[in-house]
This record gives structure tokens, C-alpha cells and sequence, in this order.
């Protein structure tokens, strides 16, 4: 495929899938062929109301057309395994959504399953992706702080998947909970922004509140402390039950200064970037980048939208971008050292 050619996704999922990841196809200029829910009434429902051609229940009937150049998969992890083995036999390209899977051997079997295959595979960490958190990764990459020492990811909020239609996300044996939810995505600025992770200790706490499936109660709160094989260090504070919320409160520090990143939400697709220099009496903000030329906006649908046009290229040079099927599994081998750390109450190395 190249630029010439149309491009069209298969989605699969009528939850983020529909919400997020149609419009933001379209943004990036692909057709939305085909729509995938295990419910058929829903699959058609959201397929007539979005004006999507297809739509269908069963996977093989989407991975069988031949117009489909690729996957977009948003799906409960515990069936990202089937899906994107299923797609790169049909020679789809794929873009599996976060978490990644549900524990180590599924994830180095999908990263197994996207070398042997030869295809674009990409993983929807879209916020890589946001305008602020592009910022702060160039400010490393050009040195504005010295040499990374410490970093620190404070996030304060509140759980909204208690008013939401989508109860597998907070059941543990489907992917469910805070870790995987938001802390997924913290696993995945610190690897991009310090490197490889060598050791980990974590700890949770659960807060479920009365009338709760007791089957859905998962971690409400996180702690955990990071090294590097850089020799940097990172801490991690997460909960999902402060009422009211507070935000997202990044300090990134190094030998020539310090970063701050701050976000009234979970993501840094809005707020604020400040910066100060070794010597400085305060931190000054640094100017917000400016919007690309495609206008796409910061929020998910923006972010998911350039992940995309990197996902799009990828098929055309033939490689996978990051964030990729390696560093999907790279956060899933954090997260499962994350809790044999909080089960057993020790430092857990990371093998490379």
C-alpha cells in the first residue's frame, strides 16, 4: 500500500473503538470499512449510526474482506491474543489497543506473533502522541536538563469506569484495573523517557465501594518504585478513588535542572510544561507547541490521530514505529513484575 491508495481499517469493539478510534481514523484520512462487536444488534446499531459499510459479530467474516488493509483492535486484552494472530494470517496489518494482554507468556507470544508475520504492529499508547508529552520527550532528547537522575508520576483521580457501560475493566482476570487502565500508560512514559526498566517494587490497595461485583475488586491504588539501567530512578503514585480529583503532577529532574508537567486529567493531552535550570530561583513555563498543520486537536481523538499517521507510514516503509508490539510487551513484563512485587513484598529485577 502506498500513499496513493486508500487505506481502510477494520475496527473491533463498539466502546473506544467507535468512540475514539472511527473519528480519529477518519481524521487521519482512512476509511472506516468494517465494524466488529460481539453483540451483532450492536454491531449493527453503531455501524448504521457511524455510516460504516459492514458490520458483523464474527471475526473471520471483517479479517475475510479483502479492502481491509488493517485492524484496529479495542477489545478486552484477554482476546487481543486470537484477534491479532487471526489478523496477520489474513494479512492485516494491526493496531491492538492497550493493555497489551493479560500477562507475560500472551504478550511475548503477540511480540512472536508480529515478527514472524512481517507486518506493521502497533500499540495504542496514542498519548505518546500528545502535543505536551512530545514536549517533555524533546526536552530530554536535547539535553535541557542534563542527565535524567529522578522522575515522579503523581495521579490523582477518580475511577470513571463505575459509571461506565464496560464492567471488564475492572475485572482482573479480563485486564481490569488500575494498573492496567492508567498505570499501562505511566509504564510507558517512563520507559521512553529513562529507558529500560531493571528492578521494580510495588504495592496496592483496594477501596471497593459497597455493592461492587466482588469479582471486579482490583488494585484502587498504586505505589512502586523504579530503577533503570541507566542509573536513574523513578517513583509512581497512582489512585483512582480521590474525590475530588487532583491530577496528573510529573517532576522530572536532572543534572543541569528539573522538568514539571502538570495536567488537571490523567494524560498529559492538556496543561502545562515548566522547566528550570540548575541555579534558577523559579521554574518558568515553557510556551505550549503549536498545533500540526492537519489541526489535529489534543485530545484522544488528535493523539490517536497522529499515532495513526505514524501507524500509516509504517505500512508504507515497511517497519512498525514505536509504540510497538516490543514495547507492548516490555510494559507487560513491568506490569506482572509489578505484582509478583506487591505479592510477595519484594524488589523484583527485570530480565533484559
Amino acid at each position: 500500500m502506498t500513499t496513493n491508495e486508500p487505506k481502510r481499517v477494520g475496527v473491533f469493539g463498539t466502546g473506544w473503538g467507535t468512540r475514539v478510534s472511527v473519528p480519529a481514523f477518519r481524521a487521519a484520512g482512512w476509511e472506516v470499512a468494517a465494524l466488529w462487536s460481539r453483540k451483532p444488534e450492536r454491531a449493527a446499531m453503531m455501524a448504521q449510526r457511524l455510516e460504516i459499510p459492514f458490520a458483523t459479530h464474527e471475526a473471520s467474516a471483517l479479517l475475510d474482506r479483502p479492502e481491509i488493509d488493517a485492524v484496529a483492535i479495542h477489545t478486552p486484552p484477554h482476546m487481543h491474543l486470537d484477534l491479532c494472530r487471526a489478523a496477520f494470517a489474513a494479512g492485516k496489518h494491526v493496531l491492538v489497543d492497550k493493555p497489551f494482554a493479560t500477562n507475560v507468556d500472551d504478550a511475548r507470544a503477540l511480540a512472536a506473533a508480529a515478527e514472524d508475520a512481517d507486518l506493521t504492529a502497533m500499540v495504542n499508547y496514542e498519548f505518546r502522541y500528545a502535543p505536551l508529552r512530545a514536549q517533555v520527550e524533546q526536552l530530554l532528547k536535547d539535553g535541557a536538563i542534563g542527565a535524567v537522575r529522578h522522575a515522579s508520576i503523581d495521579l490523582q483521580t477518580t475511577n470513571p469506569l463505575l459509571q461506565m457501560d464496560r464492567p471488564w475493566r475492572l475485572d482482573p482476570a479480563h485486564g481490569g484495573g488500575l494498573l492496567n487502565e492508567l498505570g499501562s500508560h505511566a509504564i510507558d512514559r517512563f520507559r521512553q523517557w529513562l529507558g529500560a526498566i531493571a528492578t521494580v517494587s510495588a504495592q496496592f490497595a483496594s477501596f471497593p465501594p459497597e455493592g461492587l461485583d466482588p469479582s471486579f475488586t482490583t488494585e484502587d491504588q498504586v505505589n512502586a518504585s523504579f530503577t533503570f539501567d541507566s542509573g536513574a530512578s523513578a517513583a509512581l503514585s497512582m489512585s483512582w478513588v480521590c474525590d475530588p480529583p487532583l491530577g496528573l503532577h510529573i517532576v522530572i529532574t536532572g543534572s543541569d535542572g528539573v522538568i514539571l508537567a502538570t495536567s488537571p486529567g490523567s494524560m498529559l493531552s492538556e496543561g502545562e510544561v515548566k522547566i528550570g535550570k540548575t541555579g534558577d530561583s523559579q521554574l518558568s513555563a515553557i510556551q505550549a507547541p503549536a498545533l500540526d498543520s492537519d489541526d489535529l486537536p489534543a485530545d484522544a481523538v488528535g493523539t490517536s490521530a497522529r499515532l495513526i499517521q505514524a501507524f500509516a507510514t509504517g505500512i508504507e516503509t515497511g517497519n512498525s514505529p514505536a509504540p510497538n508490539f516490543t514495547d507492548g510487551l516490555h510494559s507487560q513484563i513491568a506490569i506482572d513484575a509489578m505484582r509478583e512485587s506487591a505479592a510477595t513484598g519484594r524488589v523484583v529485577p527485570i530480565a533484559p
